[in-house]
C-alpha cells in the first residue's frame, strides 16, 4: 500500500512538472496587438516555428478554401492569392514560389506553416519576442516599417536588439567573415583580411582560390570535426550543393564575371537554426539567380563592389534592388582595403546598412 501512494505522489509530481514545462514552452502570437487564440497550438518543429495558418489568415481577412484532394490550402484577400500544399516547401504568392525551409504539415487536423512566411503573405511583418515566447504580427506598421529604411541612420539598432539574437558577424575587412553563435559555433568566411582568427572554428566557407580568399592558416586552430568547405564541394556536376549541418544551413549559389570563372567560383547563404538568413556574393557580378533570391525573404545581403575584379558600387546597388533583402550591405570595397566608407556612401539600396571592417553586429530576425 505504502508503495502504491508513493507511486502516485511520484507520477503526480511528474505530471506537475510536464504541465510545468508545457506551460513554459507555450508560444503565444498576437495580431496587431490582440492575442490569437488556437485550437491547436504554435509549435517548435525542427528549429522552426510553425503556426495555424487558417486562424491567422481569417483574422487578416482573408478567405481560406481547403482541397481535400490536393491537400492544398488556397486564402484570398484583395488581389493577393496564397496557395501552400502540405509537406511542400514551395507555396506561391500570386504565382511566384517562395521557399519554405519547413514545409506546411497538418497536426490535429490543422494546417500549421512556418510563422514568417504566414505573417508576411498579406503583407504583413513579424518580430520575435524570446523572453516572452511571442510572435508579434503587425498589419498595420508593416509598410511603414519597411518602407525605405537606411538602417545607417539606425545605429542603435542592433545594439538594442542583440539580447535576441543568437548570431553575432564580425566583418574582418575585404571579404573576410567571422560569425559565432551563442553557443559558441565558429563559422569563418574567405578568410584573408583583418583580425579575429582567434576563435578556433567549427566550419571553413571558402568561395573560390584566389588567394585574397583561402587564407586558412590565419585560423589559429580548429575544434573537432571542423569541417572546411570549399568551391571544390560547393559545385558538383555544375550543379550549386546544399549542406545541412544543424546549426547553420549553408546554400552555394552563382557567382560569376570575367575574372572569376562559375564552374570555380560560388556565392552563399547561410540560414543559421533561428532562421536568420545571410547571403554573401562572393566574387561575382549580376547574376541571372538573384531575381529569384527576393522570394527567400533574406535578412542580410553583402554586395562585393570593388568596380575592378567584381561587379562596381552602382551594380550592386542594382543587385541589391533584386534581391530585395531586409538589409543590404556593401563589401569587398577597394582593392587592397580593408574598407573604403566613401565609396560604401555612394551604395543606395532600401534598407542599407554600412558595416566597417572590424565592426561586429548581432544579426536579428525580423
Amino acid at each position: 500500500m505504502k508503495k502504491t501512494v508513493l507511486f502516485l505522489v511520484v507520477l503526480m509530481g511528474l505530471f506537475t512538472m510536464s504541465a510545468g514545462l508545457a506551460a513554459a514552452d507555450e508560444i503565444t502570437v498576437t495580431l496587431d496587438g490582440q492575442t490569437l487564440q488556437f485550437d491547436v497550438p504554435p509549435q517548435n518543429i525542427n528549429g522552426r516555428i510553425l503556426v495555424p495558418l487558417r486562424a491567422i489568415f481569417e483574422e487578416m481577412g482573408a478567405v481560406i478554401k481547403w482541397d481535400e484532394a490536393a491537400r492544398s490550402v488556397t486564402a484570398t484577400k484583395d488581389d493577393t492569392v496564397v496557395a501552400l500544399i502540405i509537406d511542400d516547401d514551395s507555396p506561391t504568392i500570386n504565382g511566384e514560389i517562395v521557399h519554405l525551409d519547413q514545409p506546411g504539415l497538418i497536426v490535429d487536423g490543422r494546417t500549421l506553416a512556418p510563422l514568417r512566411f504566414v505573417a508576411e503573405a498579406f503583407g504583413g511583418s513579424v518580430r520575435w519576442d524570446g523572453e516572452n515566447n511571442a510572435a508579434l504580427i503587425s498589419l498595420t506598421a508593416a509598410a511603414g516599417e519597411n518602407a525605405g529604411v537606411n538602417v545607417e541612420e539606425n545605429a542603435g539598432e542592433n545594439q538594442e536588439k542583440e539580447g535576441n539574437s543568437t548570431v553575432k558577424l564580425l566583418y574582418q575587412g575585404h571579404g573576410s567573415f567571422r560569425l559565432t553563435a551563442k553557443d559558441g559555433t565558429v563559422v569563418y568566411v574567405d578568410p584573408y583580411a583583418g583580425d579575429g582568427y582567434d576563435l578556433p572554428a567549427d566550419l571553413i566557407l571558402v568561395s573560390h582560390q584566389h588567394g585574397d580568399h583561402n587564407q586558412t592558416d590565419l585560423i589559429a586552430s580548429k575544434n573537432p570535426g571542423c569541417e572546411i568547405i570549399t568551391e571544390a564541394e560547393a559545385l558538383q556536376d555544375g550543379k550549386h550543393q546544399v549542406f545541412e549541418l544543424g546549426y547553420v544551413k549553408v546554400e552555394a549559389t552563382e557567382a560569376a564575371n570575367k575574372n572569376h570563372d562559375p564552374a570555380q567560383c560560388v556565392g552563399l547563404i547561410l540560414t543559421f537554426s533561428d532562421s536568420v538568413q545571410v547571403y554573401l556574393s562572393c566574387d561575382t557580378s549580376k547574376t541571372a539567380q538573384m531575381a529569384s533570391l527576393a522570394a527567400r525573404n533574406i535578412d542580410y545581403a553583402f554586395f562585393c563592389s570593388d568596380g575592378v575584379y567584381n561587379m562596381s558600387i552602382e551594380e550592386a546597388s542594382e543587385c541589391a534592388a533584386l534581391v530585395k533583402a531586409r538589409h543590404s550591405i556593401p563589401y569587398h570595397i577597394a582593392p587592397g582595403e580593408l574598407f573604403n566608407s566613401d565609396k560604401a556612401g555612394d551604395f543606395k539600396a532600401d534598407g542599407k546598412m554600412i558595416v566597417a571592417a572590424g565592426e561586429e553586429i548581432a544579426l536579428v530576425r525580423a
